[in-house]
């Protein structure tokens, strides 16, 4: 079965704070969160705003997303795991910046309900 995951919506707190709130983020806040024990794995993106995934579909109003790939089978793990990453915040292992608008902070824990599925190319034709 796949990891579970950790999904972080994110968003400076201003454009004049974006690029130190950037820099935060990707060469600390990440490399400190893949230390602390179960997490597996992080990645960021910057979200595409301006493109319509589907007509009428709405986005989430955060620019940025990190995915952490987690240890957990269970909602217990998961359990086990946000009192580990509260107790990292709490202790400086980790840190949160001033540059990060916590009011819009999006987080969710989420378990796998499926086994990981990869399109398959074979003779020039993709399958799934």
């Amino acid at each position: 079965m796949p990891h579970a995951i950790m999904l972080a919506f994110t968003q400076p707190t201003s454009a004049e704070t974006e690029n130190a709130y950037n820099d935060w983020y990707s060469n600390k806040h990440i490399h400190d969160l893949v230390t602390i024990p179960g997490v597996i794995a992080a990645t960021r993106y910057k979200i595409a705003q301006d493109v319509e995934t589907l007509p009428g579909v709405v986005g989430p109003e955060q620019a940025y997303l990190a995915i952490y790939e987690i240890e957990g089978e269970t909602e217990a793990d998961l359990e086990k795991f946000a009192a580990v990453l509260r107790e990292a915040l709490a202790d400086g292992t980790a840190d949160i910046s001033p540059n990060l608008d916590m009011s819009k902070l999006g987080a969710s824990l989420c378990l796998p309900l499926t086994e990981r599925l990869e399109r398959v190319v074979t003779s020039g034709a993709a399958t799934s």
